[in-house]
């Protein structure tokens, strides 16, 4: 999203992500997690990029409803905004292990939102707050079908040279920095509007779903690695250079970043072998031809060999 900002704006994304320090092969990856430390590089250099130091407020008007897939489902069928809110804080673990979202206060008139992001501090993490806090009243202006402006905004950062950016952004003149805490406060009449595309039965269906999928992860390399190994498994091709190919370096890198692992791709090939070996006993799977097959083995003798040699050195045969 923050590369597609860029974009728009005229930078030359690829550059940024490579500054960043962006895997190539996460560009095409969807779902998958970058570390934080990645997120607020990539707001810093896109920032001086286009030379623009309000983007991350600029930024939300490229953001569209639906754009963070389930999550932004949750908020939308959700009854009213005031629980759309309280949805959109119990599952932020689907889009970011490392921001919060709580009530701080809340009167007969109005409720006061609190803001956290894991790495206090720097500038990239003072864009994508900006960024987070205007994308929630956008948000909130959007699905209501009508104007929804915070009474009152406060920064944790240090004030900025004009405060004019803000004032139209958050359609207020009380924004206020250097606070203890990043807050948003909203008008309870706001929030006890109806959603127009409130739908209970989905909603319930979609919040069901949606506590059954584990927190979010940062996918890193090695991690990365070992799915694309077990791809190759499934489609025939686990060799050493259609890995590297896959991965955008050379044979020689990958083999050194496996040895920086204390492992080589000889030994992770065996290992992911054995758990799918586990996998397919598992659901009553023994035959020697499926078995060579679905491990990228050239025949049944080659497979019944590779067994051999596990069950020799567990006692028990393979293991998960």
């Amino acid at each position: 999203m923050v590369l597609s900002v860029a974009a728009a704006g005229g930078a030359d994304a690829g550059q940024i992500a490579r500054e960043a320090g962006l895997p190539g092969w996460l560009l095409g990856t969807d779902g998958a997690m970058v570390p934080s430390t990645l997120g607020t590089r990539l707001w810093e250099l896109t920032e001086h990029a286009l030379g623009d130091p309000l983007v991350g407020l600029t930024a939300v008007s490229r953001h569209r409803v639906g754009d963070l897939d389930l999550y932004d489902y949750l908020f939308t069928t959700a009854a009213t905004l005031r629980e759309g809110l309280r949805v959109s804080a119990d599952y932020f673990y689907l889009i970011s292990t490392n921001t919060q979202m709580w009530v701080v206060a809340e009167t007969g008139r109005d409720v006061t939102f609190g803001y956290r992001h894991a790495l206090a501090g720097g500038r990239g993490e003072e864009l994508w707050t900006q960024f987070s806090i205007a994308g929630f009243c956008a948000r909130a202006s959007a699905v209501t079908g009508g104007p929804v402006m915070p009474t009152r905004v406060t920064f944790r950062q240090s004030p900025p040279r004009s405060y004019r950016g803000f004032v139209e952004a958050f359609g207020t003149r009380r924004v206020d920095f250097d606070a203890p805490v990043t807050t948003f406060t909203l008008r309870a009449a706001d929030l006890d509007r109806a959603m127009p595309a409130a739908d209970p039965v989905l909603a319930g269906i979609l919040r069901r779903y949606a506590a059954t999928l584990h927190p979010g992860r940062a996918v890193t390399w090695f991690e990365r690695f070992r799915e694309l190994l077990a791809e190759s498994i499934e489609q025939g091709r686990p060799t050493l250079g259609a890995l590297a190919l896959r991965l955008a370096v050379s044979v020689s890198t990958l083999q050194r970043r496996l040895a920086e692992h204390g492992t080589s791709f000889r030994a992770e090939l065996e290992a992911a072998r054995q758990r799918q070996v586990a996998q397919a006993r598992q659901v009553g799977r023994n035959n020697s031809a499926e078995m060579a097959s679905a491990l990228g083995y050239a025949d049944p003798r080659s497979v019944r060999r590779a067994l051999r040699r596990w069950e020799d050195r567990s006692g028990r045969g393979p293991v998960p």
